[in-house]
């Protein structure tokens, strides 16, 4: 055979080659749409589930790699090279526009085909979901009804902070970090998530676990109801008020608390009070009268309990006119006004202080418990 005969035979059979493994493939492309609904809902038309990832799969390889990637904590991110992806609306509506496929078996030539596509549904609170639909080529096929059952609960904690002395602490911002357990029976591997918010007097934080501990307790109907850990502080650069026990603690005392509250929870809300105290005491402040004279200097010291004496500063008297129109000399007011002392120790509810107030040849001296903000005092 000739030289030319050889290279004409190459060609050909390139030719023939090429064409065979490249030229009977058809590409195509369609689309995809549905709803995703509450598998648990009431309604007649179930509740359309909102923010839902819908990913769609050509290779079913690629969809269960990516399936069993997920470790059913974290949020799950797809590892596949090509995927479509949408987000479901309020009413649990998606569209998937465009899938494109290839293939060299086109079940309408090169016109039209039709394809099987894999699905994936997303929700932090119901998990991963698998699911299929058929997508015809150069139209969006309203094929898709998925069902999700929720595999995570969510509890709004209540949560209200008091002062042991029984007022509120509306004036002091506290942080409130919650650690939420995510383990289950088959995955103890996942750590607790934390959920933070800064609460003034009262608020809410909104945590969410896994619904059931294991397969078994999901076909009992046996919700989890985790052991939650809760620390709180003043979310201040100098504190004044500190966690403390309610007479809870091992000692049955009020003292600082030195380590978290722990609660178990369940429902889908739940309350909790958290105690707290001063460790920034005020001097109360004192108001009162010195016989009949104006223009007395009156002095105070404080001798807080456990504590040194020290000086309240002074003021002078003076003549105070009563609601009747009456003028009544000798009054003075504000004294302590200002003072306070530091104490993160003490294991009461309250402490006491010793007040000595004196005035020329006058004086008195009262105990007050350190809760109390005001005092009327009569010098004799």
């Amino acid at each position: 055979m000739s030289l030319k005969k050889n290279f004409t035979l190459f060609v050909f059979s390139f030719l023939f080659c090429a064409f065979t493994f490249t030229g009977c493939y058809s590409i195509f492309s369609g689309g995809a749409s549905g709803r995703v609904v509450d598998a648990e809902s009431t309604s007649a038309s179930k509740t359309g589930i909102a923010d839902v990832d819908i990913y769609a799969y050509t290779s079913s390889s690629d969809w269960n790699k990516d399936f069993n990637s997920w470790n059913g904590v974290d949020r799950f991110t797809p590892q596949a090279d090509y995927y479509s992806h949408t987000v479901s609306g309020s009413d649990g509506r998606f569209t998937l526009s465009k899938i494109i496929w290839k293939t060299d078996k086109s079940q309408f030539g090169k016109d039209a085909d039709y394809s099987k596509i894999y699905l994936l549904f997303y929700h932090e609170n119901y998990g991963l979901v698998k699911g299929t639909t058929l997508i015809v080529s150069d139209s969006t096929s309203d094929t898709v009804y998925q069902e999700m059952t929720k595999s995570r609960k969510t509890t709004i904690l209540n949560i209200n902070l008091k002062d042991v002395t029984g007022s509120s602490v509306a004036s002091v911002p506290v942080q409130v970090s919650v650690s939420v357990p995510q383990t289950t029976t088959e995955n103890d591997s996942p750590a607790p998530v934390i959920y933070k918010s800064t609460i003034t007097d009262s608020g809410s934080i909104s945590i969410s676990y896994p619904r059931w501990q294991s397969d078994e307790d999901k076909k009992a109907g046996l919700e989890t109801e985790p052991d939650i850990s809760i620390t709180y502080y003043q979310n201040s650069d100098e504190i004044t008020w500190k966690a403390c026990y309610n007479g809870d603690s091992a000692d049955s005392d009020y003292s600082f608390r030195t380590e978290p509250v722990s609660k178990k929870i369940s429902g889908s809300s739940y309350s909790i009070t958290l105690y707290g105290k001063k460790t920034r005491l005020n001097v109360p402040v004192i108001s009162g009268k010195c016989g009949d004279e104006d223009g007395v200097q009156i002095f105070m010291t404080a001798t807080p309990e456990g504590k040194e004496t020290f000086n309240c500063g002074s003021v002078s008297t003076a003549p105070a006119t009563f609601g009747n129109n009456t003028v009544v000399h000798g009054q003075f007011s504000d004294l302590g006004q200002g003072y306070f002392w530091d104490d993160d120790s003490y294991k009461t509810q309250a402490l006491e202080i010793t007040l000595k107030i004196s005035g020329g040849e006058k004086s008195a001296e009262i105990t007050l418990p350190s809760s109390q903000t005001e005092n009327y005092v009569e010098l004799k």
